[in-house]
């Protein structure tokens, strides 16, 4: 039986295969050496596309207050690493919950920025007067959220604590 041409070059692919081998004192080809990284790569494709995947689906963020009204518990990342920072409420905000409010709830949320100065009491009562203003100028009761920034989260940590010393139910320090 005559061999087909497909069956000599696929005896001689592995004729010269086994050449290489033996000249190389056994060493793996170029052509192996190509397979091998190939199949890492497709073995690697699908994690990567994984990843990719997940780094474009929507994320979720939880809300700080549900549909009823009550504070929701605060998540892990939102927990500042200082103990200093930490308020006595325990009602924390990432940045991205605290946006998700104000796009929510519009003028029913009153942000304020506490800017350090030479005297933190000085910064703390004005940033309580900053929210005292806005919740009289929008008639808004005390249990409007407001969410407390700055730089200095113990700053704005001791704000949150003269706000509720003040009455304020819905005090929430926006961590980084």
């Amino acid at each position: 039986m005559k061999p087909t041409p497909a069956r000599l070059l696929n005896l001689l692919a592995g004729a010269l295969l086994a050449a290489l081998l033996a000249a190389c004192g056994g060493q793996e080809s170029d052509a192996e050496a190509n397979a091998q990284a190939n199949a890492q790569a497709a073995a690697q494709a699908p994690a990567e596309a994984r990843a990719r995947a997940l780094a474009l689906a929507p994320t979720v963020i939880p809300p700080l207050i549900d549909d009823a009204g009550r504070v929701m518990p605060a998540a892990g990342a939102a927990v500042p690493h200082d103990p200093g920072a930490r308020t006595r409420n325990r009602h924390y905000a990432t940045p991205a919950q605290a946006a998700q409010l104000e796009e929510v709830m519009g003028e029913l949320v009153i942000p304020v920025n506490v800017e350090r100065r030479a005297d933190d009491t000085g910064a703390v009562e004005l940033a309580t007067q900053m929210v005292w203003g806005q919740q009289v100028v929008h008639d808004l009761p005390a249990t409007t959220p407001v969410l407390v920034r700055s730089a200095d989260l113990r700053l704005a940590a001791a704000t949150v604590h003269h706000l509720e010393a003040l009455g304020y139910s819905r005090v929430f320090l926006v961590t980084h």
